[in-house]
């Protein structure tokens, strides 16, 4: 073989591992094309004819800097422990409003922020809603002043008419749980302006439907706009 085409392989290497580490970086929603690419790329650059040393100084540095970037992403991106403390036997919507200026302030502990729910479901916060990836914890504050951690659910792990695959471990319908955690949005309350929001339901999956559905749902943001108004 010649030396011209162990360059060559040395080229690709470095040229298919660059593509590989950017999907496994910038194109995460790639990366299941990124790390074949990667592994490739440095199996083709093994064996050029650089020195073997070099050759794994090159492939360790891609790792690290793939490794690093998810470290930094992570911290940036991260919006940090929150715990949300919950009125024992709250069943139902709990909104969190963000409106600067306005509401209640917010501390942060050791083991992150922490929001405490009022008797009502709504709590309005005197600060911006960052969003990003997300640590939460849910859990009632009993009369004991103890706490209880609420587990979480997902309404995809329930079989309905429309699930084309069914779920064979399909939690009870009657569990109760945290549902739609995590979910963000913003709403307009009329002169006050849009404000942005994060909601999730204390429920089991049974009363999502049955007992908070769009009655329940259009009740409850009449009393979030009556009490935006009272806030000072």
């Amino acid at each position: 073989m010649t030396k011209k085409s162990k360059d060559i392989k040395y080229l690709v290497g470095i040229s298919l591992l660059l593509i590989g580490a950017t999907g496994l970086t910038f194109l995460a929603f790639f990366a299941f094309l990124g790390l074949p690419i990667f592994i490739v790329g440095a199996t083709v650059l093994m064996f050029s004819k650089a020195k073997t040393k070099n050759k794994l100084l090159v492939i360790t540095s891609f790792i690290l800097s793939v490794f690093l970037f998810w470290v930094v992403w992570n911290r940036i991106t991260s919006v940090g422990p929150e715990i949300f403390n919950i009125p024992n036997n709250y069943r139902g919507r709990v909104v969190v409003i963000f409106k600067p200026g306005c509401g209640e302030q917010l501390f942060k502990t050791n083991e992150g922020f922490d929001y405490v729910i009022p008797e009502d479901g709504i709590l309005i916060v005197n600060k911006k809603l960052k969003t990003g990836i997300i640590e939460h914890k849910y859990q009632y504050v009993l009369e004991s002043g103890l706490t209880e951690e609420i587990p979480l659910m997902d309404v995809r792990d329930f079989n309905d008419e429309w699930t084309t695959e069914k779920n064979k471990l399909e939690p009870p319908r009657d569990k109760l749980g945290v549902y739609h955690w995590g979910r963000t949005g913003s709403m307009g309350t009329g002169s006050m302006g849009e404000v942005e929001f994060q909601e999730f339901y204390i429920s089991t999956y049974n009363e999502l439907s049955e007992e908070f559905g769009y009655k329940y749902g259009k009740e409850f943001r009449n009393r979030i706009v009556e009490k935006l108004r009272q806030c000072k």
